[in-house]
């Protein structure tokens, strides 16, 4: 870290050193670091924070501090530099991130998903926590984080393995920290999950998306307590299951991610929050229609999670643009009128505002930039576009100002020349699988350069009264990190050329520049201390803005400061559980035993056992755009016949309200896709019969009873034929409510083993394989090895070049440590093929693997429906058995023991392994069929007796 000061300037390089040896404490309570008062005093008291992303959860990024304004802007000068690359040169290069800040504190992130909190006023470093797996994170494919949030005492950080973690402001120990795949289906690095930005919290609700629309994913948003328990029974997606509706093509068409912050209107409890593209990004082709969800507005209640409105900016979108902006809602006045207002920009380039209840559109397309033009892509022709697939208003936020009612914008204003791939017939015809990622473009990701143009960057007013711009300047580099205003009408906004700049909110005129030497892609945050304000931001920037993820810095300003600005940035052109069936009753072995010692002390008689019923019958409807896609199913809890009221039930980690007079509990199911939900009795501490409270000896027999709403395709026209030779043929259908199939089985990606070692040969235990295509674009995880030192794991066999063999290369992290070097080790796999391979790690992390081969293996991954039977709970295995066809006819062939016996039904859907092509119609792979059921599958969904 570094302070400059104007009237020390002999000492400059001594402080620099104090800080990197952390003597800061000691020189600045000899006053050496003290700079004069400046004029005039901060609103609202002494102490004013900047409370998250946006500082306000309508992300307004509005201060109402004074101090600093048009008159004595010019008097700001830096007073700290925090340089985290000094501190450790392990930081990632590279900075996003918005700071928050409380009590003269500073909560901050660095992109290795390290938590900093510092001194608000010098940035000496108070406390910094890491993650103890950050040696996944040293090959990861998308590194950024854009910061924390700061709700009911604690700090809560999102990491790019898809967790969250609570930290004690205090002192940065963790608190708690939970995989969001506990609550979201799927929600995990190794199906292209990443989290980058920062959640928002507001009314003791934590709020996340996630990014990783480019690999196919399913965006959806998810609400939280602030102790990390689920909010909502199920996420919200924003778009359909795969294989179904527009994604039913291919299982590459996915995306509307929810990748940038959320807004909350804390005076409604509504959550508003902008999608993403469709995906492929380039070829639209794959992913007919509208993409009812993709490119939109929606608007949620933060209670339920259901939906109240939603609107699409950008019904078809073949340039790889998202509704990437904070939303901001506010009360402004249009027409002389005062409305409720959210808005939002898009990377399109332009704006748009509607009523916040009702979704009402107030104003649309609005232009920012100054060229939307974007004709439709051709395959093999190059097309020049404005802007590129970088914005426009990429994830940049506004700000808006009551005072003069304006609407702040910092755009980029790009180009890109951008030709479709033009398949021949073979590669119209291939497989893709996860991991092949298949943008649609010939030049790159986002194009290649426009002969003769700039990308340069622009900030503009818009009146929200009259819908125009009122004022706009240009910047020689994009604009990504958004805009900060203040009561004293001032407007802060940081450009890829290293500027922080300070201007006039009516007119526009830039007041003040300074040169903090580094690229910048993060906004202002503005705070007081001790009466006393600061503007603190973030330097270092990305590789995709003006070519910075050089560096990763901090900076702070104040009145008085030093004048002396840095060198400007260098710019290169680079470019199971027992099955349910009708009313299920299940009763713990504990319950049991403590009624059976009950009875033989002599003790209180119980009104009856416990039972749990839950409603039956949920069959799989078709996603819709327009509906929240659940269904209110019921249970009820009893003890003999009498309703057990004032109970608590859980779904998961979900807790239900308390069970009704009746004994009645709800939930709502998912009904989009086959599930099961367990549902659980989590508490009987104020339970009641008949308004009176349970006995020890019921309490005993109602805790911990359980029973499964099961979810699932509709099992019919069941038939059975005893064949020749004993065995029983049993055929059927599935379908779901309108009669349509389920999705069929499909090439889902392929699976690389092995065993890790030491440099001794033996086994290591707890070691993650991390593979990332030769073209970065796309990385896995294996599960940690065992005892035996052996791991598995999804493995991206392709990439985007068709090459084969394919270099991927290979890194083994072990909580911290990283190994393979810094950008890991090149081996060559077989292309579309599984694969084995036994790694050794070297003496040290710095070095590259040891040479090893892989060894192609016969077989694949594959994601479709199996149907299969029970009998007395345990399963049967058949002899054969066929995947559901295309009309979802399915048929197994069972042992000749099944005669005389009622066989119950149950589905699964997921990920197997198959020796053999899976093809719809074709045979199953029995290798991968269950043992038992585990406690998500669907059961007792139908039932057939076979004669004797």
């Amino acid at each position: 870290m570094q302070r400059q000061s104007r009237w020390f300037p002999a000492i400059a390089p001594i402080l620099r050193v104090s800080y990197i040896l952390g003597l800061f404490p000691v020189l600045a309570a000899a006053g050496v670091f003290l700079v004069s008062a400046a004029a005039g005093t901060a609103a609202s008291g002494s102490n004013v924070g900047w409370g998250g992303f946006g500082n306000t959860p309508d992300e307004l990024r509005h201060s109402p501090l004074t101090q600093i304004n048009t008159r004595n802007v010019t008097q700001l000068g830096r007073v700290a530099t925090v340089d985290f690359r000094a501190i450790d040169a392990g930081v990632r290069r590279g900075q996003q991130s918005y700071p928050v800040e409380a009590n003269g504190t500073l909560y901050m992130t660095t992109n290795d998903d390290n938590v900093w909190a510092l001194d608000a006023t010098n940035g000496r470093v108070k406390w910094r926590w890491q993650p103890g797996n950050g040696g996944l994170y040293k090959n990861f494919g998308i590194v950024a984080n854009r910061g924390v949030a700061l709700c009911d005492g604690k700090i809560f950080v999102l990491t790019l393995d898809m967790t969250i973690v609570s930290l004690n402001p205090a002192n940065g120990r963790l608190l708690n920290q939970v995989a969001i795949a506990q609550a979201v289906p799927g929600a995990s690095a190794n199906y292209g999950y990443s989290e980058t930005s920062a959640p928002i919290c507001a009314n003791h609700r934590l709020v996340v998306g996630a990014a990783g629309s480019e690999y196919g994913v399913r965006g959806f948003v998810m609400a939280y307590h602030t102790d990390l328990t689920p909010a909502w029974p199920h996420p919200f997606w924003t778009i359909p299951p795969d294989g179904t509706s527009w994604r039913r093509l291919t299982r590459l068409a996915g995306g509307g991610v929810v990748w940038t912050p959320t807004t909350i209107d804390t005076t409604t409890n509504t959550l508003y929050f902008g999608t993403g593209s469709a995906t492929p990004l380039y070829y639209p082709a794959l992913r007919p229609g509208e993409n009812a969800r993709t490119d939109s507005l929606i608007a949620v209640d933060l209670d339920s999670g259901r939906m109240k409105w939603w609107q699409q900016q950008m019904s078809f979108n073949e340039w790889s643009y998202d509704t990437a902006q904070p939303p901001l809602v506010y009360d402004a006045k249009v027409g002389g009128k005062r409305l409720h207002i959210v808005s939002v920009g898009t990377m399109e380039g332009v704006w748009f505002a509607y009523d916040a209840k009702t979704g009402r559109p107030i104003y649309q397309r609005v232009k920012v930039i100054d060229r939307t033009e974007h004709p439709a892509l051709q395959p093999g022709k190059p097309v020049a576009v404005f802007p590129s697939s970088l914005g426009g208003l990429n994830y940049s936020p506004a700000s808006y100002d009551p005072t003069t009612n304006y609407i702040f914008n910092a755009a980029s204003e790009t180009a890109s020349v951008m030709q479709q791939a033009k398949l021949t017939p073979t590669q119209k015809k291939r497989k893709r699988v996860l991991g092949d990622i298949f943008l649609g473009l010939e030049n790159g990701n986002f194009g290649a350069l426009l002969p003769g143009w700039h990308d340069h960057g622009s900030i503009s007013a818009i009146d929200v009264n009259t819908g125009r711009q009122v004022w706009k300047f240009r910047t020689p580099e994009p604009e990504r990190g958004g805009v900060s205003t203040t009561d004293s009408g001032l407007g802060f906004a940081g450009g890829g050329d290293g500027v922080l700049r300070a201007f006039d909110l009516e007119t526009g005129k830039v007041l003040w520049t300074f040169q903090t030497g580094h690229q910048i892609a993060a906004g202002p945050s503005i705070y007081s201390v001790d009466g006393k304000e600061y503007i603190a931001i973030t330097s270092g920037g990305t590789p995709t803005s003006s070519n910075g993820g050089v560096a990763s810095e901090l900076q702070i300003f104040a009145l008085g400061g030093s004048s002396n600005e840095s060198k400007p940035p260098l710019r290169t052109l680079a470019r199971v559980d027992t099955p349910v069936v009708q009313a299920a009753t299940t009763r713990t072995a504990a319950a049991a035993a403590a009624t059976a010692t009950a009875a033989r002390a002599g003790g209180s008689a119980l009104r009856a056992g416990g039972r749990m019923r839950v409603q039956t019958g949920l069959v799989v409807r078709p996603w819709s755009a327009n509906s929240n896609n659940d269904e209110d199913a019921v249970g009820h809890l009893l003890l003999g016949s009498h309703p057990v009221a004032g109970a608590r039930v859980s779904v998961g980690r979900y807790l239900l309200p308390a069970t009704a007079r009746d004994g009645s509990f709800h939930y709502r199911a998912d009904i989009s896709v086959p599930g099961r939900y367990v549902a659980k009795v989590s508490n009987v501490a104020h339970a009641t019969v008949n308004g009176q409270p349970l006995s020890a000896n019921e309490r005993a027999a109602v805790q911990g009873l359980s029973a499964g709403f099961s979810v699932a395709y509709r099992v019919d026209r069941l038939q059975e034929h005893r064949r020749p030779n004993g065995t029983i043929l049993v055929t059927g259908r599935v379908h779901d409510s309108s009669g349509a199939a389920p999705p069929p089985v499909v090439l889902y990606t392929y699976r690389l083993s092995g065993t890790v070692t030491d440099t001794a040969g033996k086994p290591v235990q707890g070691a993650t394989v991390v593979t990332r295509t030769g073209d970065r674009d796309f990385w896995t995880f294996s599960s940690p090895s065992d005892a035996r030192g052996h791991y598995t794991s999804f493995f991206a066999a392709s990439d985007e070049s068709d090459a084969d063999p394919v270099p991927l290369t290979i890194q083994i992290a072990t909580g911290p440590l990283s190994y393979g070097g810094p950008q890991g080790t090149n081996f060559n796999f077989k292309r579309l093929r599984s694969a084995t391979l036994n790694v050794q790690l070297p003496t040290a992390t710095s070095t590259a693997l040891p040479a090893a081969t892989p060894t192609a293996q016969v077989g694949a991954v594959y994601q479709g429906l199996v149907i299969g039977v029970t009998h007395g709970g345990k399963v049967i295995k058949p002899l054969s058995a066929r995947w559901p066809d295309l009309q979802g006819k399915f048929s197994m062939v069972l042992p000749p023991s099944v005669r005389g016996k009622t066989l119950h039904f149950w589905q699964n859907r997921r990920q197997f392994f198959s020796r053999f092509a899976a093809v719809p119609g074709g045979p199953v792979d029995l290798v991968s069929w269950p043992a038992e059921l585990g406690p998500a599958v669907p059961s007792g969904l139908a039932t057939l007796t076979v004669p004797r």
